[in-house]
């Protein structure tokens, strides 16, 4: 009175496994009376287009106290490349949760050590203060020893993207004295 059973739950099972295998073993080839080619092309076209000068990094080479070239900055040593960020270590002084906090302590260390950097970090919720460029722990270590003496007692090595070849840290202004009246 039918198909049994068992070879029902056969055709069921194997039909679609049949199908999918169809599918999967069927390349996808463009015609050949599509026209289509792919392009061909020789080594010596992209030779030609290569200029190696496009893939330059600019370096400039300052002379001492060459004031024309610098935009009115003095450089006290050559400065050979551009600068460039790596993997170093950095000096932290104070992790806070105000902002107040961070910056009092950030003016308070460049009027003690004008020519660090010092940089202002935010990491929600935390504000850090780190200062330094080192590539190695034996400079930062230089750095961290100079802080405790200072009254830094908690200052610490923190592994950080550094800034090498930085320029010179611009000078801090000069103080106005607004009592004084000129005449």
């Amino acid at each position: 009175m039918g198909i049994p059973l068992d070879k029902m739950m056969m055709i069921r099972f194997l039909f679609p496994a049949a199908f999918f295998i169809s599918i999967l073993s069927a390349q996808s080839t463009v015609p050949a009376d599509s026209g289509y080619q792919p392009r061909k092309e020789r080594l010596n076209t992209f030779e030609r287009s290569f200029k190696p000068s496009f893939y330059d990094t600019e370096v400039y080479l300052y002379k001492k106290n060459d004031i024309s070239k610098t935009a009115g900055r003095s450089i006290d040593q050559l400065t050979t490349a551009a600068p460039e960020t790596l993997q170093g270590y950095r000096v932290q002084v104070l992790a806070t949760n105000t902002f107040d906090e961070a910056n009092t302590t950030r003016t308070a260390l460049t009027l003690l050590f004008p020519e660090l950097w010092i940089y202002l970090v935010f990491e929600a919720p935390t504000y850090k203060i780190r200062t330094g460029d080192f590539s190695n722990r034996a400079e930062a270590k230089f750095l961290q020893d100079r802080l405790k003496m200072q009254g830094y007692k908690n200052a610490w090595i923190v592994p950080d993207r550094i800034i090498r070849n930085q320029l010179p840290k611009p000078p801090l202004p000069v103080p106005i004295d607004s009592t004084s009246v000129n005449r």
